[in-house]
């Protein structure tokens, strides 16, 4: 792992919301993932992600945000949302719970996902994890898979390469068949397949996104990977 640039980990900062930083000062909070990428891309991010140490201390400062801005949280088996339109929905992502920034950064699928920030209360200084390759693969907007060790929809990649290739990144074979694999592997695991359409089916229901933005309480909301640039 290597470190955003000084003037990166700034700019990404300082399009954060003050409250946000304010909670990664105050908390063992991580900031990771799509928010970081969009932000050094210049596109438009549509949520922020952070993680933690903790399934409590996650659930309370949600609920603590949400308060402190006047709206009610929406919790799902994954994650803990506030939303505070216009402001970016922000969620506290409770399905994975990390000891430190780089097991945080390590969990991400693609290594132009593996980004993390968060601040550490010793140098009282903020701190950056990305992958070695997260610049130069996100300057040639190219997906590589990561072969992340954790508990997750099977499809869940797959998706997001689909998503991600939409929005004009690329892929190649090894890391395609990376993908693949993890959905192979899913289905094998799962018994005698005795048709084609079978194995088409069983796939087809693993094809889902771990995304905690999909329905929420009856409420249609953005999709995380979507980003409008």
């Amino acid at each position: 792992m290597q470190t955003l640039t000084p003037a990166d980990l700034n700019f990404v900062l300082t399009r954060c919301p003050k409250d946000v930083v304010e909670l990664l000062r105050a908390k063992p909070l991580y900031l990771a993932g799509g928010f970081i990428r969009e932000t050094i891309a210049g596109n438009k991010p549509v949520d922020i992600d952070l993680f933690g140490t903790g399934v409590e201390m996650l659930r309370t400062t949600a609920l603590d945000l949400a308060l402190a801005r006047g709206v009610k949280p929406f919790s799902t088996k994954n994650a803990v949302t506030v939303l505070a339109h216009p402001r970016l929905p922000v969620q506290f992502i409770t399905r994975w719970v990390f000891e430190n920034a780089e097991l945080a950064a390590a969990s991400f699928d693609f290594t132009v996902c593996q980004a993390v920030i968060w601040f550490d209360p010793v140098a009282r200084v903020f701190q950056s994890l990305v992958h070695d390759a997260f610049y130069s693969d996100l300057a040639a907007r190219r997906l590589v898979y990561t072969f992340p060790v954790r508990d997750e929809d099977a499809g869940g990649s797959m998706i997001r390469v689909i998503k991600f290739i939409k929005r004009g990144y690329s892929i190649q074979a090894p890391s395609l068949g990376g993908v693949i694999a993890r959905v192979a592997m899913r289905v094998r695991g799962g018994g005698m397949v005795s048709t084609e359409a079978d194995f088409g089916l069983i796939i087809a229901g693993l094809l889902r996104e771990v995304d905690p933005l999909t329905i929420v309480d009856g409420v249609e909301l953005i999709d995380e990977h979507e980003v409008q640039s």
